[in-house]
């Protein structure tokens, strides 16, 4: 496997495809696999893919210091394997805790981003949003995985999702989640992204100058559509679309709606004519 090794941490990644560069950015609980769905329709319409998982994730190193679990190592990462890649300017798609990463990414590293597309994201932590978190930091904190998924499966995925994939879908989950996941590294990500109720990324987002598209979820009982709204509003040059019937899992949900979404902007905004 693959592997960057960024401020002393093993970060694995993955290259597939030839063209323009897309860069799809997990959420806390997601792996490179989880976008399975945009990877090959991004491939097949001819550009280069290239995921990772982030520090604390899934194949990538789990740090024991709580220090180094920040939005701001991370989107460090990033530009390291950038530069590893001899990578210049992307497409930059982000999905939840990876749109964070992502918004923070094209403010202060402005060169490297072509346009970007934030999904079901947050800018800034209001008290619905923050008792929600701490309830999933409860759950990774018990160093159990059943109590783990349990405590967010309702809120990730929508009710019409979880009626669809029936009572299989928690086994299946607690299955995945107990083979090469951290429990501890999930609290520390937690504990990451609680800190933007105090030190929120909307000031920062009139600093970015890029094409940006803004998805939520008509039925995302985690980050609702309110949080995109905000994102939209401040960015200067964004443009604001709502999925409906889906849940804060909308790349799973809606894979055909968010891959003709996010293909259609990036084809409009092309690196080459740039």
């Amino acid at each position: 496997m693959p592997f960057l090794e960024s401020e002393g941490v093993k970060i694995y990644f993955e290259v597939g495809g030839d063209g323009e560069p897309v860069v799809l950015l997990n959420g806390i609980f997601m792996s490179t696999a989880s976008w399975l769905l945009q990877k090959n329709h991004l491939a097949r319409l001819g550009y280069k893919v290239v995921l990772h998982d982030m520090r604390g994730q899934w194949n990538s190193s789990k740090p024991e210091d709580e220090s180094l679990y920040s939005l701001e190592a991370h989107a460090e990462d990033l530009k390291n394997l950038l530069n590893y890649l001899s990578i210049r300017r992307v497409h930059l798609v982000g999905t939840s805790y990876g749109g964070e990463v992502a918004m923070l990414f094209a403010a202060k590293y402005r060169e490297y981003v072509n346009d970007l597309t934030v999904i079901t994201s947050v800018s800034e932590i209001h008290e619905d949003l923050r008792l929600t978190a701490m309830r999933w930091l409860e759950g990774a904190l018990s160093l159990d995985v059943e109590k783990f998924v349990l405590s967010w499966i309702n809120d990730v995925y929508s009710e019409r999702f979880i009626v669809k994939y029936g009572a299989g879908l928690l086994s299946r989950l607690v299955d995945t989640f107990s083979r090469g996941f951290s429990l501890v590294s999930a609290a520390y990500l937690l504990k990451s992204f609680l800190k933007l109720q105090d030190a929120p990324l909307t000031p920062l987002l009139k600093n970015i100058e890029v094409p940006t598209l803004v998805i939520s979820a008509e039925e995302d009982r985690v980050k609702p559509p309110k949080y995109s709204k905000i994102i939209a509003r401040e960015v200067p040059n964004s443009t604001y679309v709502e999925i409906r019937e889906a849940g804060h899992a909308v790349i799973l949900e809606k894979p055909d709606v968010v891959n003709y979404l996010m293909t259609g902007f990036i084809r409009s905004n092309s690196i080459n004519n740039r």
